[in-house]
């Protein structure tokens, strides 16, 4: 093994995962909770608020941080769908949302965000070999990191749930710094702080653009684990891209490695 330092994507790289928020029986459902908060909605309206609300933070966060890739924090857009509803009600299960301490808000959000979670996940499991692998690493003394884009409020308990935490040395999570990959400073945020050496460290994913080029990108070389069936001339492509983004003083080292599953990543 090659390398001193992994560093993984979590969703359909470690977890097999779907969700589904468009039916409007999921937003019948998140009506009905928010309902017994007091914050009356018709599914419809709600799906359509949550969605603009996304927007406009969206925009804001882009504007204020200058990236083209903004990870909002979802809790925000939670609290406001909750705080500013068309109809308020008092007599919600915990009194009238507009009169709670911001600590009784933040366990309200975490709770719904779990709520949100659940129901809207179709298929949610580890893949097959992530523990062997990831056990295997640990067995040769290396480093695993995660740098994920998704929300924490969502991704730390599914990690809980799943087993996972233990097994890595630090978690990056986008929402947590108001970026996400492809954005390189997202990924250079881990390699400072952990002062890797980059040609002994590897980014693990699934998808090409926002894990093997931004790795390009960052000096850094990478491995495909192609769950999403890319092929030969997209990854060809994929490379390619990432080569041209890699620094000059780097450009020359930069490698991809393609694996069919996750137990091959121990091979390389």
């Amino acid at each position: 093994m090659r390398y001193t330092n992994y560093i993984f994507d979590l969703y359909a790289t470690l977890i097999d995962i779907h969700t589904d928020q468009n039916p409007i029986d999921f937003w019948r459902r998140i009506a009905a909770i928010m309902d017994a908060y007091g914050a009356v909605y018709e599914p419809t309206e709600l799906r359509t608020r949550y969605r603009q609300l996304i927007h406009e933070n969206e925009v804001s966060l882009a504007n204020e941080l200058g990236t083209e890739f903004p990870e909002i924090e979802l809790g925000d857009v939670f609290k406001e769908l909750l705080l500013s509803s068309p109809v308020s009600r008092n007599d919600g299960i915990w009194g009238d949302p507009r009169e709670w301490s911001g600590e009784v808000l933040d366990r309200w959000c975490s709770a719904f965000a779990y709520a949100f979670r659940v129901i809207s996940r179709i298929k949610f499991e580890l893949y097959p070999d992530t523990i062997a692998l990831l056990e295997g690493l640990r067995r040769e003394g290396k480093h695993v990191y995660l740098l994920s884009n998704a929300q924490s409020l969502f991704t730390r308990p599914e990690m809980e749930e799943l087993g996972l935490t233990q097994y890595f040395e630090d978690i990056f999570i986008s929402s947590d710094y108001g970026m996400k990959k492809p954005e390189t400073r997202f990924m250079r945020e881990l390699l400072m702080k952990h002062q890797l050496d980059l040609s002994e460290s590897v980014m693990i994913g699934n998808e090409m653009r926002s894990d093997i080029v931004m790795a390009g990108s960052c000096g850094v070389n990478a491995i495909l684990v192609n769950h999403d069936g890319y092929t030969a001339a997209d990854i060809e492509a994929g490379f390619e891209e990432a080569l041209e983004a890699a620094p000059r003083e780097r450009s020359e080292e930069i490698s991809l490695d393609v694996c069919p599953d996750l137990l091959s990543v121990l091979q390389i």
